[in-house]
């Protein structure tokens, strides 16, 4: 295989998640002689455009190799395919260039190996072959020819006793002990009791996810014990009832609820709350920090106003069911993030209508709160989010979280900031998440009460 050789090398995604304040990413490099595991450390951006496109678990997914640079929106994207049984989908998603350029190494590494195996196999192969006469040859050809006669007569002497052991009923004796036909009777069994096959797999995945720990999401088989299964990821899924009402099971009673509602009169943009309150608002989500988030806000006994792009949530639906079930704030920050001011007015029109639409189903309560991105408005956009009964939610205060290195420098902000009165733009970012506890811990101590707008 050359160097330039692309037959036989397929990439899969086993594992996508987060530890130690770190993305990562498992592939398996699949060659002509063997499958090969890396784990790649892969920056935030790219992390969160691959979880955005939803749940990848169940599916075979295989990863692109190569990136191209996007002139209109500046920057890089690749592609990976989702396959199940026979349905297959291209995904796009931005990436960084570390991203591609990680990727162009490992198959340049794997292109090497596979050449130096090659080269060993074909000298081996070379000094394998004995110096025989004719006369020594032609004797291993008889022998193997006796071989391969008395191989078939035993074959055929088998499938006759299988055969024999089939009409008599025998079958089931024959493989009692064998895991296979465990399988095989218990799938049996259930078509039998009307249980559709489907909700048998379902049964067996849920059965192998509770023996597995519940932090780790792996793509990659239960089977395969490796140093992946460390990979945590965010849940992107909204949780079922039951599972809630375990983990509520004797715990002390929920917190009492610090937070008032604001309901907007649409005559600014709301700028600042009264002295004495704060308010947190999240952009930019969904996304596999949202439930995060969240869970956060919900053991404290706050709330948050949750700033929702379209395309996101039609990516993870699961999310905002699970914020708005939780008592958050669900909001239209437009439908793909444009600059709206720069659109023309029906484009506008549809844009802020489907984002809305789409919510509304996923939540089953009206959206009224509408965030232009950047904060970008003008008095053609303020008109139209009127006409569509969506009041304008600004900020006086950017701890610029979306570029922070750390979370400790966005609790800085609120440091040294007085937050008395303060409308916080936050974005779903992990220092975010790790920053939130003691966000809030400060401005309660700061004896402030928490609002939300609607």
């Amino acid at each position: 295989m050359s160097a330039q050789d692309n037959t036989g090398l397929l990439v899969e995604l086993l594992a996508l998640g987060s530890r130690d304040g770190g993305c990562h990413l498992e592939v398996g490099i699949t060659t002509r002689d063997g499958c090969r595991r890396h784990i790649l450390s892969i920056d935030e951006h790219t992390y969160l455009q691959i979880a955005a496109l939803g749940p990848l678990g169940g599916h075979k997914v295989r990863l692109s190799l190569y990136m191209k640079w996007d002139p209109f929106r500046r920057t890089y994207f690749s592609s990976l395919i989702r396959i199940r049984d026979t349905f297959s989908e291209t995904l796009y998603f931005s990436c960084s260039e570390s991203y591609g350029e990680q990727l162009l190494k490992l198959k340049e590494q794997e292109y090497a190996l596979s050449l130096q195996a090659d080269r060993q196999e074909a000298a081996e192969d070379v000094r394998s072959i004995p110096v025989q006469s004719e006369h020594k040859r032609a004797a291993l050809t008889g022998l193997k020819y006796k071989r391969t006669v008395l191989l078939r007569g035993l074959l055929f002497g088998f499938l006759l006793a299988l055969l024999l052991l089939r009409m008599d009923g025998g079958e089931t004796w024959l493989f009692a002990n064998s895991a296979e036909a465990k399988q095989d009777n218990t799938m049996e069994a259930r078509a039998s009791a009307g249980v559709p096959a489907a909700d048998s797999e379902r049964t067996e995945a849920a059965s192998s996810a509770a023996a597995a720990p519940a932090s780790v999401h792996n793509a990659a088989e239960a089977s395969d014990k490796t140093d992946s299964e460390e990979l945590q990821q965010p849940p992107l899924q909204n949780r079922p009832a039951a599972e809630n009402a375990a983990s509520l099971a004797g715990l002390p009673a929920q917190p009492r609820l610090l937070y008032e509602t604001v309901e907007l009169s649409g005559d600014s943009y709301e700028y600042s709350l009264p002295e004495g309150y704060v308010a947190l608002t999240f952009d930019d989500g969904p996304s596999p920090y949202t439930e995060q988030l969240v869970d956060i806000l919900v053991k404290e006994g706050v709330a948050a106003n949750f700033l929702f792009i379209g395309v996101n949530a039609s990516r993870n639906p699961g999310a905002v069911r699970y914020a708005a079930g939780q008592g958050m704030a669900v909001g239209n920050h437009s439908w793909d993030h444009s600059d709206m001011t720069a659109n023309p007015e029906e484009e506008n029109r549809a844009n802020l209508e489907r984002a809305s639409r789409l919510l509304e189903q996923l939540t089953a309560e009206p959206v009224t709160i509408f965030r232009p991105p950047y904060g970008a408005v003008d008095s053609r956009l303020a008109a139209e989010a009127d006409r569509q009964q969506l009041r304008i939610l600004l900020w006086n205060r950017d701890p610029e979280d979306w570029k922070s290195g750390s979370a400790e420098a966005i609790l800085d902000y609120f440091r040294r900031t007085n937050p008395s009165g303060g409308i916080y733009l936050l974005h779903e970012k992990q220092m975010t998440v790790q920053a939130l506890p003691k966000i809030i811990a400060y401005l309660k101590g700061q004896g402030l009460k928490f609002a939300v707008f609607k």
